[in-house]
């Protein structure tokens, strides 16, 4: 099956203008106030059982989790609001804790090195996670992963095509691998929120494998997947309800891109037909987003001329379509792809400021639009960490796309990938479990 660029920009606004502008990579967060990092001491790795440079390179993984948890930051000199002491004994890593201002001492370990880096970044992502809970309280998202579609060009006796899969990376950019292998286009994966015989190790994507773009439920455990929703027509942008219960999906199955919700249980799937949840005459919907308790829905529409973001209630069977939407981006156009903060409080969206799309925040506390980037390179697609405080995106530009990760105590935005490919969508594992 053949694609070109524009044909993937299916309904124009539904594939989120994606405009291509020179490369800048210095960007800041114009915050008002960058909050207390605290300073952290980490000794150094020593251990007759292993190299120096395996040992150096796990101190550089706890190091740079460290100072990306939005919390703390390690420094070499002066005073210490936490001092960590490693010792690793044979093969087994366990840690001193001081915590200098409560006086509270605490040993963390031990985790059992294997001497293979691959395998052994996971145990120091997971050893600082548990650093950081005991830090700050909350739980911290090194272990998590993050999927994403990757684009590559083909080269064809009637010019190029593209072809794109899904792929999972470690938070930081790590161990970057395929999770499908359709020889299609496949983009926008979407995790499940919580387990349950139906979505224990499922995701969802949509795969252009047929000539039309569906959504497919696929496997960590298998490279192809299989059609999902039994709806006519495109469909595309599919997000889950934090419980579970419920997916939202852009079709035109009713001539034009509507939004549409289908009920659904992690232990058995499909639950009945897609119910028709906002529609309205002359406009495209697209890129829908669920409020953690699920209740609303915020998505995108070009109802009133230039894409915005609109919030209706979620639909249920017996109360259909409706027209009632409350807009809640005014201050500049072009607003696409929401994404709802885990806690509630936020959505993260791209807008265009000044001919370049940035990451933008809508408090829903103070009721403001908070320009969260800068810089030449065009940003998209936020998604969250599940913390509510991490978020990663991918740029637009010419020659390349990658992804960037950012937290909102911190100015740095960090690239986590980088190489050949055009990396897209990208897509935050949430904590999940059974609920």
């Amino acid at each position: 099956m053949k694609h070109s660029i524009s044909h993937h920009r299916l309904f124009g606004l539904v594939l989120l203008f994606s405009f291509l502008h020179a490369e800048e990579k210095e960007m800041i967060i114009p915050l008002s106030t960058r909050k207390f990092l605290s300073s952290v001491y980490v000794s150094p790795f020593s251990s007759p059982s292993f190299s120096e440079e395996y040992l150096q390179a796990l101190r550089r993984i706890l190091v740079f989790d460290i100072n990306t948890n939005g919390s703390c930051h390690v420094e070499k000199k002066g005073r210490h609001d936490c001092k960590i002491d490693v010792a690793i004994t044979e093969k087994e890593l366990t840690a001193l804790i001081v915590l200098t201002r409560g006086r509270i001492t605490k040993t963390l370990g031990p985790y059992v090195l294997t001497g293979n880096l691959s395998k052994d970044r996971a145990l120091i992502h997971q050893f600082s996670d548990d650093l950081t809970l005991l830090m700050t309280g909350t739980r911290g998202i090194a272990h998590s992963k993050i999927l994403f579609s990757m684009q590559f060009p083909e080269k064809t006796a009637r010019g190029y095509t593209y072809k794109s899969e899904i792929w999972e990376i470690d938070y930081d950019g790590e161990n970057k691998k395929p999770v499908t292998r359709e020889n299609s286009y496949c983009i926008t994966p979407a995790f499940f929120p919580t387990f349950g015989s139906f979505t224990e190790n499922k995701f969802l994507y949509v795969n252009y494998k047929n000539g039309q773009p569906k959504i497919y439920l696929g496997s960590f455990k298998d490279e192809r997947g299989k059609p999902l929703v039994h709806l006519r027509g495109n469909q595309l942008l599919p997000a889950v309800s934090n419980r579970g219960d419920m997916i939202a999906f852009i079709s035109d199955a009713s001539g034009r891109a509507d939004l549409f919700v289908q009920l659904f249980s992690k232990s058995h799937g499909l639950m009945g037909k897609p119910i028709q949840a906002y529609s309205y005459p002359k406009s495209v919907q697209a890129s829908p987003t669920f409020r953690p308790d699920g209740k609303k829905i915020a998505f995108v529409s070009d109802k009133n001329g230039s894409p915005r973001i609109f919030i209706i209630d979620t639909p249920y069977p017996g109360k259909e379509t409706t027209t009632k939407s409350l807009c809640i981006t005014k201050k500049y156009r072009h607003n696409t792809c929401p994404c709802w903060s885990p806690d509630g409080t936020k959505l993260a969206y791209s807008a265009m400021i000044d001919g370049t799309r940035q990451i933008m925040l809508y408090d829903f506390l103070t009721k403001e639009e908070i320009q969260l980037t800068t810089g030449g390179s065009h940003k998209e697609n936020p998604s969250w960490a599940p913390n509510s405080l991490h978020l990663i995106y991918n740029t637009v530009d010419p020659s390349s796309s990658e992804l960037f990760m950012v937290n909102l105590k911190q100015k740095e935005m960090i690239q986590i990938t980088t190489g050949p490919g055009k990396k897209h969508y990208p897509a935050w594992e949430p904590t999940r479990g059974p609920l």
